[in-house]
């Protein structure tokens, strides 16, 4: 089986540079709301796709289903999605 090979990650600056970003993991910070981006996959059958996680999963999993935080994954212009985490109680 194949080893899974870490991601490169880069923050850029308004002129364009880019600088590499050494970590295993990215967390954007959106309110209250945190989507990580694991540069690792978990999985070598996952290289080449990048794993979103959210609400419960990035806390622990203390809470299940039906409660947290899911994803809202809507197209824009040409090649670019907007990802926007919401937070759900329980019975919605």
């Amino acid at each position: 089986m194949k080893e899974s090979k870490k991601y490169k990650a880069f923050s850029i600056d308004s002129d364009g540079t880019r600088h590499l970003i050494e970590a295993d993991t990215i967390i954007i910070q959106l309110e209250e709301e945190e989507i990580e981006i694991s540069l690792l996959p978990p999985h070598p059958v996952f290289q080449g796709k990048l794993t979103l996680t959210t609400g419960s999963a990035v806390r622990g999993r203390e809470q299940e289903r039906g409660a947290g935080t899911h994803f809202t994954i809507e197209p824009g212009a040409s090649n670019v999605i907007h990802i926007t985490p919401k937070k759900y109680a329980k019975g919605k």
